[in-house]
């Protein structure tokens, strides 16, 4: 039987769900060890206050990262796939999945083929991209990459995810949709695992997996999003630094910074987003053989450094 690894960060549960569902259809094919994620100070959920949240920010966007808890049982066995699950704060890798990236538990990641499971709102490719640099910093081979994301109009999307957050109700409600991913593609995600499985199996190339993964329905990417995403992913770090240079997480010196980073925000999603939606479609339409390129990129599983935001140094 092969031998594989999940590896995810959660705080809703959403992720332990997606990827459950997953390797449904395999747990009697191989064998699967979970491992849950968590850092020494762990990050509340629901958050206390959405001023909590944003808090998050600067650290998230500067791949700042702190104490994971000493994860032993994952070094003991030589496994044949590591499955990554995990989600994007701010287009970053949120802080605990980055925090284990960069400690000593991801040697186990070292020389072994590596399927990346993302749960998200609507944007993932700057997170993404980041993973895939730091998987070649340690040697690992990302073979596939599988994508999740909110169906729903983005600024539904945005209110359901406020009350989830704030509130820990993922559920629809009279006035705004399920939360996150749906339940309904959740459970579908079953139909991934014996794709994985079969591909480990046969022994296929490194990619031989993705396109297989594809034509499953493994990432659903609208080509604006790539625009939209592009801007955000190269304002966010200058906001990030900004607030990192008045103070540590919790100092109130920084929060006049984080206070109107958030309402930039806002006004971006409630207000600017139909404009700034149609200007990026127009833009696909103009730069079509580019926004195509792009496309083809972002579905696949290749590391190009600079394709979307800018370069971070991770500050002290």
């Amino acid at each position: 039987m092969k031998k594989i690894l999940v590896l995810y960060f959660t705080q809703s549960g959403q992720m332990k769900d997606i990827l459950s569902g997953l390797c449904a259809d395999i747990q009697d094919k191989a064998q699967i060890d979970f491992a849950p994620i968590s850092l020494v100070n762990p990050y509340p959920f629901p958050w206390a206050q959405y001023d909590t949240f944003f808090d998050a920010m600067p650290e998230s966007v500067l791949g700042i990262t702190f104490p994971v808890n000493p994860m032993p049982q994952i070094m003991e066995k030589d496994y044949d796939l590591v499955i990554l699950g995990y989600q994007p704060w701010f287009l970053s890798p949120s802080i605990p999945f980055n925090s284990f990236l960069h400690s000593e538990w991801s040697a186990v990641l070292k020389d072994k083929p590596v399927v990346t499971v993302i749960g998200c709102r609507n944007m993932w490719l700057n997170a993404q991209e980041r993973v895939k640099n730091r998987l070649q910093e340690l040697n690992a081979r990302l073979v596939g990459n599988i994508a999740l994301d909110d169906k729903h109009p983005n600024i539904a999307s945005t209110l359901s995810i406020v009350r989830w957050m704030l509130k820990g109700q993922k559920e629809a409600t009279e006035k705004s949709p399920e939360a996150g991913v749906s339940m309904a593609d959740i459970k579908a995600s079953k139909r991934f695992g014996n794709t994985i499985l079969y591909w480990l199996q046969e022994q296929q190339a490194d990619d031989a997996l993705q396109p297989q993964l594809l034509a499953e329905g493994a990432i659903q990417l609208r080509p604006n999003l790539i625009v939209m995403e592009g801007n955000g992913a190269r304002l966010f770090p200058n906001w990030a630094a900004n607030a990192r240079k008045l103070g540590l997480p919790g100092d109130p010196a920084r929060q006049k910074v984080l206070k109107k980073f958030k309402v930039v925000l806002f006004i971006s999603i409630f207000i600017l987003s139909p404009v700034s939606g149609s200007l990026a479609k127009l833009k696909t339409i103009l730069q079509k053989k580019k926004i195509m390129d792009d496309l083809h990129y972002f579905r696949g599983i290749k590391y190009i450094k600079g394709k979307i935001g800018k370069e971070v140094m991770p500050a002290p």
